[in-house]
Formats: structure tokens, C-alpha cells, sequence
């Protein structure tokens, strides 16, 4: 799950500029609907979005992806970005290896057992 940034580089947009920025001035400046903003911007974890408004958003506030959004939760202490260590608990068992396919009989062999299950 990603958390975002975007109210934070918002304020901080805004205190630079020192003015409000609306969301709507937000929305027009980046393409992304307000409704998609005011999420993204909500503390609540679980927004989701694109990556087309994660470019746009990192365009207008000049930032990389990195400082718009964070993995929640963090990577684990060796840096592993893999499922099982996001997410543990949720591992499926692996799976069994497929048997080794049959070798090719000789044909002798393969009409004499054909010829055995006809009698």
C-alpha cells in the first residue's frame, strides 16, 4: 500500500508561494480531478491512483516519486521488496515440481502395447 505526500507538498507549496492553493487551482494545473486529490491528499491509507497523475503531480510539485509517495509498510531490514516480506502471512506454498515427461518409447515397444490392450 502507498501512503502520499501530496498535502504536505501541498502546505509546503503553499507557504513558498505564501498564498492557498485550492484544490481545484490543484486539478488544473495537473489534469487530476479533485476528487482523486482530496483522497490522495486524505491521511486515511489506501488511495490509489496511476501513474499518469503520479507524473503529473510530481511535475508540478518537482519532486521525485519518491518524495510523493512511501511503501507502507517499509521495506524490511535486508531492503526486500517482495511480496512475502510486504505482506507476510499471505505466502502461497510452492508449488510441486511437474514430473519429468515420459521419454519417447521405441516404436516396437509402443505397437506391442497397443496390440496388448486390443486383446
Amino acid at each position: 500500500m502507498f501512503r502520499f505526500h501530496v498535502a504536505r507538498l501541498l502546505r509546503a507549496r503553499e507557504e513558498a508561494e505564501g498564498r492557498v492553493i485550492p484544490l481545484r487551482e490543484l486539478s488544473a494545473a495537473t489534469g487530476v480531478s479533485v476528487s482523486v486529490l482530496s483522497n490522495l491528499a486524505s491521511p486515511r491509507p489506501g488511495a490509489t491512483t496511476n501513474s499518469r497523475y503520479i507524473e503529473a503531480l510530481c511535475r508540478f510539485f518537482g519532486v521525485t516519486p519518491c518524495e510523493l509517495l512511501e511503501l507502507q509498510p517499509p521495506l524490511d531490514a535486508g531492503g526486500s521488496c517482495h511480496v512475502d516480506a510486504l505482506y507476510p502471512g499471505t505466502a502461497q506454498p510452492p508449488e510441486t515440481p511437474a514430473p519429468p515427461p515420459p521419454t519417447p518409447e521405441a516404436p516396437a515397444t509402443a505397437v506391442r502395447r497397443r496390440r496388448a490392450k486390443r486383446s
